[in-house]
């Protein structure tokens, strides 16, 4: 798709995760064939920028020789970071039990009942796994819980089949560092570089890791205790109290240097939520933060306590944020 620095492509994994022959070839093609900049999304995926239109027949060679150009459809399955073989096995049957046409938003997740759960997460299909077995929900109604051999099967089967069961969501949260075997991994704003992108692959090699495995949140889990430049990995980061799309001039939307303005934001101490938004569309977080800043003409409105669409308080300039911290 079109965006303000060239085309944008969006590559979905197998199961939540890339191989780490896998993440090596996005890397070589975000640093060969795009602008060097790789985007992490909210629904798991990984979007690479700055493409031009003669370079797409290399990009689709590349992805293809990757294996990440066949059964788009199987791939729309959002899995939970920490999950086990016969976790993920489940996602890999539910995905390729999808049939072809879906709606291009249409989304499936898969959650182990593990520490990082996704289960609050929107998705048409959900299969979660409880003591009980596994809940299905379709379309936000839960079903029912069934053995794990059959969920699939009941995603699209009659409800009269499932014992009847409500399953709460349960919010995510980001958790970043060691987690048991697991190392977690954020970047600011959920932008990686293509350089940034090869070191994590060549550190995860090193350590014995096979893959890397994409969240919700913006933050990428490998098997193993890695050291990688540039990623973050305390929790307690201010970067990471604030949520900014790519803004301007990578969006043709944005009017207002969202990155920047939000790295000026993290500086000045500010302990709560913020979302920086070139527009009213709100890319970047769906959820109400304390502090919305709106791009429109050069400027930004006011929201707080809301999203990205509410109504503004006021206008104020960018060089004018500084008094947002007394406010």
């Amino acid at each position: 798709m079109p965006s303000g620095d060239g085309l944008l492509v969006r590559v979905r994994p197998w199961c939540g995760a890339f191989t780490l022959e896998q993440a090596k070839g996005l890397a070589d093609i975000a640093a060969t064939l795009g602008n060097g900049h790789l985007d992490l999304t909210r629904r798991a995926n990984l979007q690479i920028r700055g493409l031009g239109e003669e370079n797409l027949p290399a990009l689709h060679e590349t992805l293809d020789r990757l294996g990440l150009l066949e059964d788009e459809t199987a791939r729309n399955v959002m899995v939970d970071p920490l999950a086990g073989p016969e976790v993920r096995a489940l996602a890999l049957a539910l995905g390729r039990s999808l049939p072809e046409g879906r709606p291009a938003k249409f989304g499936c997740l898969v959650d182990g009942g593990g520490p990082l759960s996704i289960s609050g997460e929107r998705a048409d299909i959900a299969l979660c796994v409880t003591p009980e077995g596994v809940a299905v929900r379709v379309d936000g109604e839960w079903l029912g819980v069934t053995e794990i051999d059959h969920a699939v099967a009941a995603a699209s089967a009659s409800r009269k089949s499932l014992a009847r069961m409500t399953i709460p969501p349960v919010p995510g949260r980001r958790r970043l560092g060691r987690l048991g075997s697991f190392t977690g991994l954020a970047v600011p704003f959920g932008r990686i570089e293509s350089h940034q992108l090869a070191d994590l692959v060549a550190s995860c090699a090193m350590a014995g890791a096979s893959e890397i495995r994409l969240s919700p949140w913006r933050a990428l889990y490998v098997g193993a205790v890695v050291d990688a430049a540039g990623f973050i990995v305390d929790e307690n980061d201010p970067l990471l109290r604030i949520e900014a799309c790519p803004g301007a001039p990578a969006c043709a939307s944005a009017t207002v240097d969202t990155r920047a303005d939000a790295r000026r934001l993290a500086a000045m101490g500010f302990d709560r939520t913020i979302h920086v938004s070139g527009c009213a569309k709100g890319c970047a977080r769906s959820a109400p933060a304390d502090l919305v800043l709106v791009g429109k003409d050069g400027r930004y409105g006011v929201v707080r306590n809301g999203k990205a669409r509410d109504a503004v308080e006021r206008t104020i300039a960018p060089d004018a944020l500084a008094r947002l911290r007394s406010a």
